[in-house]
């Protein structure tokens, strides 16, 4: 089987580019709240793939200048899985992630 080599080029841009990062200001006072009634799942399966979930939470460049409160209820479960060779799984919940 031939190869496209515009295929090719495309694999290797996305292995490649990585994930950017957000800036984060949050200047005066920050509330947020999350409620699950239920569950929240996140999976990714196959070789070198990545599970990155987020739930009430900043990541980037976070800088927050005045009062900070962050709460996460959770009535029943939340789930980060990866399967496979290399595979990750990464999990924030209600936090702060960045420089």
């Amino acid at each position: 089987m031939k190869k496209s080599p515009l295929l090719l080029v495309a694999a290797a841009t996305l292995m490649l580019s990585g994930t950017a990062l957000a800036e984060v200001k949050i200047g005066g006072n920050n509330n947020q709240e999350t409620t699950v009634n239920g569950a929240i799942a996140n999976t990714a399966v196959g070789a070198m793939t990545t599970a990155t979930q987020n739930v009430s939470s900043n990541k980037g460049n976070v800088d927050i200048g005045g009062n900070n409160n962050q709460a996460t209820t959770v009535n029943g479960a939340i789930a980060n899985t990866a399967t496979g060779a290399m595979a990750e799984a990464t999990q924030n919940v209600s936090s702060n992630e960045g420089e």
